[in-house]
């Protein structure tokens, strides 16, 4: 390894940008980010961002700012490939000693017709575009298809602040299916509390411009599509010839695919000693902090550290709007329901100091 290491790190989400952020300060180690947005997005608050209850700057950060005040380079192009050391962007090429590759993710539609053209709130234009439909349609009934967190919380928010019918589709036989069935039962309460209309173990076999249809042949007329019901790696993880796990990036203990190539966040497998990790905003910063810890050990000349999953998918840990400035904690099968209050104040804290740490 040379005395100084070159730090290429793909993506500039939350394990990214943390990477970049903690990776600077190291004397020894050249960084740059590349990404193809101009800045950070906090996704946990697109949900409400469509009710007008949190702002763009809010859940956002620039980048190019961030990385001159940190002393990295700021690529602002998409990675296409890599080649002998080097990574392939649009209109050039970064050379690496190091590479980390947080590219996160993208909607999966499953290959069902029609759904690539739902609204979706996986991306801040999508969300502002869903958002600018709501102001301007006021829509009757929105079906929302996939119930994990996004899906709920938006379910939640949107019952809250609009006067439509809201139907939340499960393809599972409970929502929430990455939590404890006791867990999901008492979200169900505030949904249901809230006249959600919950679908479980139903499927979607096509979406029409103003239908949704089922494998079942039954349909549902509806004046809004919302497409939460699943992701997979992003473009560029779906080409790459790494070492992958149902299409994710595989990784040993110490966060490395192969080589010098290591993965981190959402576009990652991550499972050690029998455990996985969850693919969030906790586990994602703790793994650039180790990872940064680990670049240490490198240039010290010294063996890797083995990463210690904290929020596992046996152990999930997550705090989950319910709507009127309310929340839930969840660690593992436990949900603590109180303070409601305080607990929506911390996530909100929690979400908009993500942002705010980049600025």
């Amino acid at each position: 390894m040379n005395s100084r290491i070159r730090l290429v790190v793909i993506g500039g989400g939350i394990a990214g940008a943390e990477l970049v952020r903690t990776a600077s300060s190291k004397k020894a180690l050249d960084v740059t980010l590349i990404e193809p947005k101009p800045r950070l997005e906090v996704q946990a608050l697109y949900p409400e961002y469509l009710v007008g209850k949190a702002k763009v700057e809010d859940m956002t950060a620039p980048l190019y700012p961030f990385c001159q005040q940190v002393g990295a380079n700021f690529v602002n192009d998409r990675a296409l490939n890599l080649k002998e050391g080097r990574v392939i962007c649009t209109r050039g090429e970064v050379e690496y000693d190091v590479l980390v590759i947080a590219a996160g993710t993208q909607q999966n539609y499953f290959g069902i017709e029609g759904a690539e053209r739902t609204f979706s709130i996986s991306t801040l234009n999508e969300t502002i575009r869903a958002r600018q439909f709501i102001e301007r349609k006021s829509p009757e009934k929105i079906i929302i298809v996939g119930s994990g967190l996004t899906g709920v919380e938006t379910a939640l928010v949107l019952a809250d602040s609009l006067d439509s019918s809201i139907y939340l589709i499960e393809a599972k036989d409970r929502l929430l299916p990455q939590f404890s069935s006791g867990v999901s039962s008492k979200v169900w309460k505030w949904l249901s509390s809230k006249d959600v209309k919950l679908l479980t173990s139903t499927t979607v076999s096509k979406v029409g411009q103003e239908m949704v249809t089922f494998s079942d042949g039954n349909s549902i007329d509806c004046d809004m599509p919302i497409w939460t019901a699943g992701i997979k790696p992003s473009e560029l993880v779906e080409s790459l010839d790494l070492p992958k796990h149902q299409g994710w990036l595989q990784t040993d203990p110490y966060l490395r695919v192969r080589d010098e190539i290591f993965a981190l966040g959402d576009n990652a497998w991550i499972e050690i000693d029998g455990r996985m990790a969850t693919q969030t905003g906790i586990e994602a910063e703790r793994q650039a902090r180790h990872m940064c810890r680990n670049l240490t050990q490198m240039v010290d000349e010294l063996s890797l550290k083995p990463y210690n999953i904290l929020a596992s998918t046996d152990t999930p840990i997550a705090l989950i709007s319910t709507g009127k400035g309310c929340a839930v904690g969840v660690y593992g099968g436990l949900c603590l329901a109180m303070p409601s209050g305080l607990l929506h104040a911390l996530k909100i804290w929690i979400d908009k100091s993500i942002a705010n740490r980049y600025k």
